[in-house]
C-alpha cells in the first residue's frame, strides 16, 4: 500500500513539473509587417493566438512536454461570431417552395450576396444574387438533388440552411452576415521540439524544422 502511494504521488509530481517547466505567456513574430503569434499556458492548458494583416486565429486546449517535445492538443470550440438567419415559414405549398431572402451587414442591407442552393456535396445548382436592398426571391419547383440553400459574401461568414428547412413551403429568410476576421483552430494536434527555454525566451522547431523563437512577456 505504501508502494502504491510513492508510485501514484510520483506520477503526479511528474505531471507537475511537466506543467511548471513552461508557463507565462509567449509571443513570437516575424518582423514587424509579419504579424505575431502569442502562446499563453496555463497549468495544463493553452491559447494560441495569431494576429494578421487580414484576420485573427484563436485556439485553445490542452499541453504535453515530455522529453523536449510539446504537444500542442486543440480543442473543439464554437464560433460565436458566427452568422446568423431567421426562418418565418408561412402557410404550406404543394409542389413548390417559396423563397424570399433579406441579407445584411450589420444594419445595412447587402447587395450583390449570393443565394445558392447546391446538392449533398455542395455542388451549385442555381444561384441568385441580392439586390440593392439586400433581397433576392425566387420559387423551387420539385427537385430531389437539391440539399442547401448558402448565403455567401466575400470576406463574411456563409450561412448554410438544410433545404428540408424550406421544402414545400413559403419561406422569408433574414440574415446577417458577420465579417470573417476571426478563424477558429480546428481540433487537431501540433508538435514541436523545444530546442531551448529560459527566463527570457522559448525556442520552439516545428515540423518542417524552421526555428521560432517566443519571447516572454509579463514576467
Amino acid at each position: 500500500m505504501k508502494l502504491r502511494f510513492i508510485f501514484t504521488f510520483l506520477i503526479l509530481l511528474s505531471a507537475h513539473i511537466s506543467f511548471s517547466q513552461i508557463s507565462g505567456t509567449y509571443i513570437y513574430s516575424a518582423g514587424m509587417d509579419a504579424g505575431t503569434r502569442t502562446l499563453t499556458f496555463n497549468g495544463s492548458n493553452f491559447t494560441d493566438k495569431s494576429i494578421g494583416h487580414l484576420n485573427e486565429i484563436f485556439g485553445e486546449g490542452s499541453f504535453k512536454l515530455e522529453n523536449n517535445l510539446l504537444t500542442l492538443n486543440y480543442f473543439k470550440l464554437n464560433d460565436k461570431d458566427s452568422s446568423i438567419y431567421k426562418i418565418d415559414s408561412g402557410k404550406a405549398l404543394y409542389g413548390y417552395s417559396s423563397i424570399f431572402v433579406k441579407v445584411f451587414a450589420g444594419k445595412l442591407p447587402l447587395n450583390g450576396a449570393s443565394v445558392v442552393l447546391s446538392d449533398n456535396t455542395f455542388e451549385r445548382l442555381f444561384s441568385v444574387s441580392t439586390l440593392a436592398d439586400g433581397s433576392a426571391s425566387f420559387t423551387v419547383f420539385k427537385n430531389e438533388k437539391i440539399k442547401y440553400l448558402t448565403i455567401d459574401y466575400l470576406g463574411y461568414k456563409r450561412i448554410i440552411i438544410p433545404f428540408d428547412n424550406l421544402k414545400g413551403r413559403n419561406n422569408d429568410i433574414f440574415a446577417e452576415l458577420k465579417e470573417d476576421n476571426l478563424v477558429i483552430e480546428p481540433p487537431h494536434a501540433e508538435v514541436y521540439r523545444v530546442k531551448e527555454k529560459n527566463d527570457n525566451f522559448l525556442k520552439l522547431v516545428d515540423s518542417g524544422k524552421t526555428e521560432l523563437v517566443f519571447k516572454k512577456t509579463g514576467k
